[in-house]
């Protein structure tokens, strides 16, 4: 049986890193510190999240039998867990500041006047 759950991890790993590397080069230094600073928060939060959601409160379990897991753990959790909300923590805000860059970008292309900028 394959670790699928691993293997969408390394999907959206990967994913996530080919958002981070097309926003880059387009954000500012404070728009870049910004991003990271937000996606580790979010990691933190978010791990603190399992903890509690699976150890404290039992909200949900899984079915080792049913999604094979590669055996490691952190905090008590499997890595798998932490992995796929650590992907969307740094997806999620370089891709959204890529975009506010890339319309920008756009936008004084055409003239037209761009009242939020990513790139200063």
């Amino acid at each position: 049986m394959w670790p699928w759950y691993f293997i969408m991890d390394v999907g959206l790993w990967t994913l996530a890193a080919a958002v981070v590397f097309w926003a880059w080069p387009h954000l500012g230094h404070w728009w870049r510190l910004s991003a990271c600073l937000t996606a580790g928060l979010v990691m933190i939060l978010q791990s603190l999240n399992e903890v509690l959601s699976r150890q404290v409160f039992q909200a949900w379990t899984f079915s080792y039998e049913h999604n094979r897991m590669v055996g490691v753990t952190f905090l008590g959790e499997p890595l798998e867990e932490h992995l796929f909300w650590w992907a969307f923590a740094w997806m999620l805000p370089f891709f959204y500041l890529g975009l506010v860059a890339w319309f920008g970008k756009r936008d004084r292309k055409h003239g037209r006047p761009v009242k939020v900028s990513a790139h200063e």
